[in-house]
């Protein structure tokens, strides 16, 4: 077998539990809110402050930020941070604002611009109409695993939690300036891509690997970076990765969702523990996570869950919070739960595609919806939010996570 091939198989245990952080960002013209393809000219600002942990992405006017590897939440922030304050400066110095949302609520495709290189040329290629509409923006979290069984035992047990995840983080309702009725636009039009969704069902890690094989080897795939799950492993990092969320409205969001996967990980690894018998998963759960996971889509918080084959259903909104109060013990012990404690309470939590719509009926205008994201991220990042700013050590110790 190919010797790349082979490498892709293989596993890298990683420090359990360990975490790290890929978030999407747009770019906007300061004057306008239009997108603006202002990523080479930051990029290449970056660079010259030797600034690492900021990679381009798909579009010219996305950027994604990244954390090294991270020993719990408070590590992610000290991280996170500081680099989106460095980044957000050089955008401003270059007549650009940075701002987070699973969609640009307004911007057409004729404005979309692919990043110069060999992958995403090809991917364009490959993708056609659906690359040029690819401005899509989210939140990738990696939690690192011992070895690849308990990697797709873990999948096996998260796949229900999928829904829960999105629904969280869901904050795309509107596309080129039209309602799509939908809470996460940006996961309805991932579908679009091959090899994206729910992951399909393996027993073990055998299995994948087998898959894994066949994909690579038929040239199917290119590399493991051309399979775009839900939730999939990650064996060059030891991790697995949960790349379900939208760039949801706000860092301490961010900092939530990362608290609620973290600590979700961490008991699902000791129910495993204390049950082996569960690690090949529930095969109905599968097939309930597609249905569930379009409810969540469709309505996010604000839609139902089914909980069992037999059609038992309660609200996502009810299950998300009792999700969050069971994993609070949980988060406590690494001191996590300040951070899980951001999303709570979710009664009479406005969602990300509520305050949206409400923002643009009070106003009638797409200005309120931009001021509001770029606003509510400069306000995060002002240095009244307490975070040093990043220094040299720092720069040193990252080490990024891929795409």
């Amino acid at each position: 077998m190919d010797r790349s091939i082979l490498d892709q198989l293989s596993f890298v245990p990683s420090a359990a539990a360990s975490i790290g952080v890929e978030l999407e960002i747009q770019i906007l013209d300061r004057e306008t809110g239009e997108i603006a393809p202002g990523a080479i000219p930051i990029l290449r600002q970056c660079k010259e402050q030797a600034l690492e942990g900021v990679t381009a992405e798909f579009m010219q006017s996305m950027i994604e930020i990244k954390t090294g590897v991270c020993a719990d939440v408070a590590e992610v922030r000290a991280q996170l941070y500081p680099l989106a304050r460095t980044v957000r400066n050089i955008a401003t110095s270059l007549g650009y604002e940075l701002a987070l949302c699973g969609t640009h609520p307004f911007a057409r495709s004729s404005h979309n611009a692919v990043f110069p290189g060999e992958r995403y040329e090809r991917i364009r290629d490959r993708l056609g109409w659906v690359a040029s509409h690819d401005l899509i923006f989210g939140l990738h979290v990696h939690v690192g695993v011992p070895n690849g069984d308990m990697a797709i035992a873990l999948i096996n047990c998260l796949v229900q939690y999928l829904p829960h995840l999105l629904a969280l983080s869901a904050n795309s309702p509107f596309w080129q300036g039209v309602d799509t009725g939908l809470a996460s636009f940006r996961a309805a039009f991932y579908g679009l891509i091959p090899h994206s969704g729910v992951p399909p069902y393996f027993s073990k890690w055998k299995d994948f690997r087998n898959y894994l094989q066949v994909m690579l080897g038929s040239k199917a795939i290119g590399s493991l970076k051309d399979v775009y799950w839900d939730i999939r492993p990650r064996p060059d990092y030891g991790t697995i990765e949960l790349r379900i969320f939208d760039a949801p409205p706000s860092l301490a969001d961010v900092l939530g969702l990362v608290a609620l996967t973290r600590s979700l990980v961490i008991a699902t690894g000791r129910l495993l523990a204390e049950r082996p018998q569960l690690r090949r998963g529930d095969i109905r759960k599968q097939w309930m996570a597609l249905e569930n996971k379009w409810s969540a889509i469709r309505h996010g918080l604000e839609g139902t869950y089914i909980r069992t084959p037999s059609g038992k259903r309660r609200s996502l909104a009810h299950d998300a919070g009792e999700l969050i109060e069971r994993l609070l013990p949980v988060a406590r012990e690494s001191g996590d739960d300040r951070f899980l404690k951001m999303l709570q309470p979710l009664d009479g939590m406005e969602s990300g595609p509520a305050r949206q719509r409400r923002l643009y009926r009070e106003s009638g205008s797409w200005t309120a919806l931009i001021d509001d994201m770029t606003r509510r991220l400069s306000r995060e990042l002002s240095p009244a939010g307490g975070v040093p700013p990043l220094d040299g050590g720092l720069r040193r110790r990252l080490f990024c996570f891929g795409a």
